[in-house]
């Protein structure tokens, strides 16, 4: 029988270890660059059209491993029909051998057949796993490296207004009467929707320029903190004199005095009928810095007062009944108690995030601390002198200016009712719509009982009642007053200098925009599969190229085909003696036949 010389077989062996090493050392770098993060630097804009870079790359992936696993599939069953060829084995396990790598299905079965017949288990169970590790590389292939979507931060430029007034906003001259008659209607106009316009309960802060493009900006914001107490009658006292048109003696001590000695001054207080909480400008200017005076006619409860420690006593003048012609009686002097509540109004500054398309405030920092639970205590001066920029004007005389703070109440819009004890004019006095706004805010509703009119008064020609109202809290009270102060200058900024207000600043600032984008990411789980596989598969490839490096049988036939097959048992008598008898040929009948050793290479048997 002549052979033929396999050409190249050595080569083959080489390229098909190469090859395998080549994928084992794939994986391996790939390992590394999801370790290091390397990949994620591959950004790719995640925009109409560059969706299709996703199934490129998937297609991409399946088309690499098909490719080489095709070629490595090829060169392992090439070898390992050459080695089997060329060695002395069964023909059954020559027939089980090719039969398994005709694909998986095939091998499942061959590694079926050797619990009847075990031909060769070992060589079987092989091809069985390495076709297997390739059908799990085919899986695989497209989840191993991806585009992945992740948020990108990318700073953009953009224009903020600010809504805390510059330096150079005269506060005095701003209109409050339009003013302060717009805060009770936030919320009810479609210009004053406080909600994502920069107000935030006692807080302002900037907001960005209307923009398409969405992200977070960070901006400045200030909050404003009401600090308030009950004034101790030693330290501020009032003295009323009888029939002397509201006028008294003021008796201030240190720290009000300014000059650490007790001061005594005469002046008109119009002091307010029960159940109300007025502002007064005269007495607020006793008090240092930023420090606004109110005077409570309701009760007030506090367990941690003495009787009596905060109570100014005053006189309610009104006219008795008399009849007409009659001479007119003397005024009927009746005494009640008021309180006087001094707030120190101080300015914290934060750093806000915001949204920027909604302008919706997204977190302070420092962060808004909770209210302080707490009863009403004296007022005590602060040890440092409050700090901030809106003082309007500059103070020229001796005294301290007037305070703006005063001015959103006492010169605001008034009810267009007032309240006076007698038909004096002296005696009358009125309630902003302010005031009256935040009385509500703390739980104080005003009754305006049918007046006697006289002029534009209400003449309450009776003695005053006893108080009905007990004053909120003092968390209540502080965080009512800090809200009114920041609706008033939000409110100004609103209406810009033409409206009445002051013109808000402007100027560029970093927005952070969210942007969503690909960047190539590496799954860890089915590349730990991938690299599994290929190891399993170099070991494989090893063992079927092993000693074939440097031999170069001849051997007689090329293929395992069935003209091959024909030709062989025309020249080899074992083969022919083997089918010769053989009536049934059912594959358990022929396999259990072919059990007989055989040696291609020499033409020959031996049983």
């Amino acid at each position: 029988m002549k052979q033929q010389q396999e050409p190249g077989r050595p080569v083959l062996a080489i390229l098909c270890t190469f090859l395998h090493f080549i994928l084992v050392l794939l994986h391996v770098v790939t390992l590394v660059l999801d370790i290091s993060g390397i990949e994620h630097r591959l950004v790719v804009q995640m925009t109409s059209g560059n969706e299709i870079w996703v199934t490129i790359l998937s297609a991409s992936s399946q088309a690499f491993y098909a490719i080489y696993c095709t070629i490595l599939v090829y060169l392992m069953q090439r070898l390992s029909f050459l080695k089997n060829v060329t060695r002395r084995q069964t023909v059954t396990m020559l027939h089980d051998t090719v039969n398994a790598w005709s694909g998986l299905g095939s091998a499942l079965e061959c590694l079926w057949r050797q619990s009847t017949i075990p031909a060769s288990w070992w060589s079987i169970l092989s091809i069985t796993v390495y076709l297997a590790c390739v059908f799990t590389l085919h899986v695989i292939s497209s989840s191993i490296i991806q585009l992945q979507t992740f948020n990108a931060t990318v700073d953009v430029s953009a224009t903020k207004f600010s809504y805390w007034p510059s330096p150079d906003v005269d506060l005095m001259a701003i209109q409050w009467q339009t003013v302060s008659a717009l805060v009770p209607t936030l919320g009810r106009f479609a210009d004053l929707q406080p909600e994502g316009m920069g107000l935030y309960g006692a807080t302002l802060y900037d907001i960005i320029q209307p923009t398409d493009i969405s992200g977070h900006a960070i901006v400045n914001a200030s909050s404003f903190k009401a600090n308030c107490g009950l004034v101790h009658n030693s330290m501020l006292n009032y003295s009323p004199e009888i029939n002397a048109d509201n006028f008294g003696y003021y008796t201030l001590n240190p720290p009000l005095s300014k000059f650490n000695r007790t001061m005594t001054f005469r002046d008109r207080l119009v002091h307010p009928y029960p159940d109300q909480v007025t502002i007064n400008p005269a007495i607020s200017l006793f008090f240092p810095g930023p420090t606004v005076a109110f005077m409570i006619s309701t009760a007030v409860d506090s367990s941690s007062l003495p009787d009596n420690e905060t109570v100014q006593h005053v006189y309610w003048e009104y006219p008795p009944m008399s009849f007409i012609g009659s001479p007119q009686p003397p005024l009927i002097y009746n005494m009640y108690d008021i309180h006087i509540v001094a707030c120190t109004i101080d300015v914290q500054p934060h750093v806000a995030t915001v949204d920027v398309q909604t302008n919706q405030l997204l977190g302070l920092s420092p962060s808004l601390g909770p209210d302080a639970s707490g009863e009403w205590e004296v007022w005590s001066a602060s040890e440092e002198e409050p700090k901030w920029d809106i003082w309007s004007p500059p103070s020229t005389g001796p005294l301290r200016h007037e305070k703006w703070l005063v001015s959103p109440f006492a010169s605001g819009a008034h009810h267009p009712v007032g309240w006076c004890m007698n038909q004096d004019r002296a005696s009358c006095y009125g309630i902003s719509l302010l005031e009256i706004f935040f009385m509500q805010q703390i739980g104080i509703d005003i009754v305006i009982p049918d007046p006697t009119i006289w002029g534009s008064g209400q003449v309450l020609a009776s003695a005053p009642p006893t108080p009905k109202k007990v004053l909120c809290s003092r968390d209540q009270f502080e965080s009512a007053l800090s809200r009114a102060y920041a609706a008033v200058l939000w409110t100004g900024g609103q209406l810009g200098a033409d409206g009445g207000g002051f013109n808000r600043t402007n100027e560029n600032t970093t927005i952070s925009q969210q942007l969503l984008q690909w960047h190539l990411g590496i799954n860890l789980w089915p590349l730990a599969f991938a690299l599994t596989c290929s190891l399993v598969m170099l070991a494989l490839s090893l063992r079927v190229t092993s000693g074939m490096h440097e031999r170069n049988n001849t051997i007689p036939i090329n293929s395992a085909g069935v003209l091959q097959m024909v030709w062989l048992t025309n020249r080899l008598r074992v083969l022919t003696d083997l089918v010769s008898d053989i009536e049934d040929p059912r594959e358990d009948i022929l396999r259990a036949a072919g059990m007989v050793n055989v040696d291609l290479l020499r033409g020959s048997n031996d049983v």
